[in-house]
């Protein structure tokens, strides 16, 4: 072999050789969860965007219900609730809308006919901010959600909710 034929066949069979053991790339230890024992949820903020009040009242109810259902806290607690008031680690959901694209029901149903997917979809971008009682954020995350086939628009809300409920379950655990 030559010279440059040996460097390179070296310099791939240690990148093969570290790479297969992990030494050339070590892995992050996972992040562990934090606790909390209940969770206050906050209306959904519009912030500077254009967004008719049926879809944050309903993403706002979709993720009273979401967060229940999925049993991550001990308590759910929404809005304004003063039951909340003197609860021990309690965090709270903060939601702010950064985007929203209303589709078109009918051309999402029409779609895989025509080929026409541009004017179907529709889609909401949300900011979810996870705070401490001090109002520390605990979890800032960008989350988007859409209707991109078949169904009414405001099952965006849906999707949102389903999203935002698996990252807190991912990222919190119940204080047991």
């Amino acid at each position: 072999m030559t010279p440059n034929r040996t460097a390179t066949f070296v310099s791939l069979a240690s990148f093969a050789i570290f790479s297969s053991t992990g030494l050339m790339h070590a892995q992050a230890p996972a992040k562990p969860k934090l606790s909390a024992p209940a969770i206050q949820i906050a209306m959904v903020e519009a912030g500077d965007v254009q967004i008719p009040p049926e879809f944050r009242y309903a993403v706002y109810e979709q993720l009273v219900e979401h967060v229940r259902a999925s049993g991550a806290f001990e308590k759910v607690y929404r809005s304004g609730d003063h039951a909340a008031d003197g609860v021990a680690g309690l965090i709270t959901l903060h939601t702010t809308v950064n985007g929203f694209k209303a589709g078109s029901q009918t051309m999402r149903e029409v779609a895989p006919v025509m080929g026409v997917t541009k004017y179907g979809p529709t889609r909401v971008d949300i900011t979810a901010t996870v705070t401490d009682r001090e109002g520390h954020p605990l979890m800032d995350q960008k989350i988007t959600g859409r209707v991109r086939f078949f169904g009414e628009n405001l099952n965006v809300t849906i999707d949102l909710a389903k999203r935002i409920t698996k990252l807190v379950r991912q990222s919190f655990q119940t204080a047991s």
